[in-house]
């Protein structure tokens, strides 16, 4: 087997690998013959998606409807023509339904010809897990709007997201007032003009209430509105990803001073309605820590038995007593386990913990206390998606065989320095490196050794440059080495010196003395280019120069 054939059996194995895990196809196209190509296990996988008969599409504009494939045409040919990249969600027809994809692509040039190639992915779960979530939202919103307290919701920038058609009765606000990001201070300004808050300078009322809200800390008050009538506020804030996200605020009309039972009753079914529909696994404990509620997540989630739950009243004791007799928390005295977690419990803080169960599972738990006493628990499963997250990642920015950073990588860490440093007003050095003899080697000793040199040259790359810089292969015994905020010639010179004595030092693999060297161009930002095409094709040209000059050297663009 060559080079090339080697080259491709790799490329081709990652792409075959990258398809089955993360649902990724392939495409190229060529701006010259307005032609698409994609390999025929991608259009197996478009296949799959869609719902359709093996061998049915010849490349992913056939999977298109006719609108998306005019747009899918337009946004293509602004990238072509423009030489950017390329990101587009597009919906997918087929004996499936409707199927939703991301396509991405970025030119492609060699010294043959000048392509654009990309890939596209499956996103028609998250597309379907969205479309449940709004759902969910709705069903939330209708849920509030039935709630005879008014209720709000801000964010964590003091903006309303979230309210019901009582917030505004029971707070007496104009209709016109109340909107989507509508500010808290706001608010606050419009009950201070009107004396809601006594006497006083409103604007230095407005600011210290402010400041206190912009602390997101529990709170239950009572306060009287103008008019004779008296409100119950309650609030309490909420978290994601461990930062506080927003606040929730109640306010009851307790004019009255007593709810009836009917409301008592409504307020319980509607508060099991919105438990039972949250987007996860979810348990309310009171100040006694007996069980108040939870849903059908819970159980299946942390595989607790019915039987559990079959008693009156089930304590939060009764729970950890038969996750401690199962192995949950590892080794250790079963009482002593017992004692240490209720004791936390009975703290009521609020806290955010990973769990890994026995069950090789990862679970996100979020616990808030309430302000009347006990605290609600959700639990989220986020185990598969991180997996699948890291092992799509690694397999298409790194090379499968070096584990450096492959072509597409290197290409999108250059456009990211050349913002960097035109930002900036910095310099940085581009090495293009190729090595001499490799042909050979591989001819003399096989490609086994050949892979093995690679690995050993990815090596000797990254210990010859700083931390900050970047090592990438390319393809083949091609690299690419990125120097950020250089000083000047003098400084790449260097590293320069330093990875061709490196190379050139030769090493012994599987027994075999094998010696090579490298020849290297160098083009410098913003000398010899500003863009990332025309500072390749510098250091490039500068690298064919090196070899014919004799090999194990290296050249300035230009010189």
């Amino acid at each position: 087997m060559n080079k090339e054939d080697c080259k491709d059996c790799l490329e081709r194995r990652q792409l075959e690998l990258t398809q089955r895990i993360g649902r990724v196809g392939y495409w190229e196209y060529d701006p010259t013959l307005k032609s698409m190509f994609s390999s025929q296990s991608s259009m197996d996988l478009l296949a799959a998606i869609t719902g359709r008969t093996r061998g049915g599409y010849q490349s992913l504009i056939d999977a298109l409807p006719e609108i998306e494939r005019k747009r899918f045409h337009a946004a293509l040919d602004k990238a072509v023509s423009r030489h950017l990249t390329l990101h587009i969600e597009l919906r997918l027809t087929g004996a499936n339904g409707h199927q939703h994809i991301v396509v991405r692509g970025a030119p492609i040039d060699d010294d043959v010809s000048r392509r654009f190639a990309g890939t596209f992915h499956d996103i028609s779960q998250q597309k379907r897990t969205e479309e449940e979530l709004e759902k969910v939202i709705t069903q939330l919103q209708a849920l509030l709007d039935a709630l005879p307290q008014g209720v709000s919701v801000i964010d964590n920038n003091l903006q309303l997201i979230l309210w019901n058609r009582r917030f505004y009765e029971i707070l007496d606000f104009p209709q016109s007032m109340v909107y989507r990001y509508a500010r808290f201070e706001d608010f606050i300004r419009h009950n201070a003009m009107r004396g809601e808050y006594g006497p006083g300078d409103p604007e230095e009322q407005v600011r210290t209430i402010v400041d206190l809200a912009s602390k997101f800390q529990p709170h239950h008050f009572e306060r009287n509105m103008t008019g004779g009538r008296t409100l119950l506020v309650e609030g309490y804030p909420f978290n994601f990803g461990g930062e506080i996200s927003g606040f929730v605020t109640t306010y009851t009309d307790i004019t009255d001073h007593k709810l009836t039972e009917d409301l008592l009753i409504r307020q319980r079914d509607i508060m099991k309605t919105v438990i039972d529909n949250f987007p996860g696994a979810i348990s309310l404990f009171d100040a006694d820590l007996r069980m108040a509620a939870c849903n059908e997540q819970f159980k299946e989630l942390l595989e607790l038995p019915n039987e559990l739950f079959e008693k009156n009243d089930t304590y939060f004791e009764d729970l950890i007593r038969f996750n401690v007799g199962r192995g949950e928390y590892g080794p250790g005295n079963p009482e002593e386990q017992i004692a240490a977690i209720i004791a936390r419990a009975r703290d009521f803080q609020e806290h955010r913990i990973e769990r890994s169960r026995p069950n090789g599972r990862w679970l996100e738990i979020r616990g808030t206390p309430i302000p009347s006493g006990g605290f609600v628990t959700s639990y989220i499963d986020i185990t598969e998606r991180k997996k699948a997250e890291e092992r799509i990642q690694t397999l298409a920015l790194h090379d499968t065989l070096t584990g450096l950073p492959n072509r597409l990588n290197v290409n999108d860490q250059m456009e990211q320095a050349l913002e960097l440093a035109a930002e900036n007003d910095k310099r940085f050095a581009l090495l293009f490196l190729d090595l001499d003899g490799f042909k050979k080697i591989n001819d003399t000793f096989g490609h086994d050794i050949g892979d093995e040199l690679l690995i050993h040259v990815a090596k000797q790359l990254k210990e010859a440059v700083r931390k900050t810089d970047v090592v990438a292969r390319l393809g083949g015994d091609e690299f690419i080495v990125l120097l950020h905020d250089i000083d000047g010639v003098t400084s790449v010179s260097a590293i320069a010196d330093k990875i061709v004595s490196r190379l050139t030092e030769g090493c012994t693999l599987n027994g075999i003395e094998v010696k090579t060297g490298a020849s290297i161009g160098i083009a410098l930002y913003p000398d010899h280019g500003l863009s990332r095409e025309d500072l390749l094709k510098a250091a490039d040209h500068a690298m064919y120069s090196a070899k014919s000059k004799g090999k194990s050297g290296y050249e300035f663009s230009g010189t």
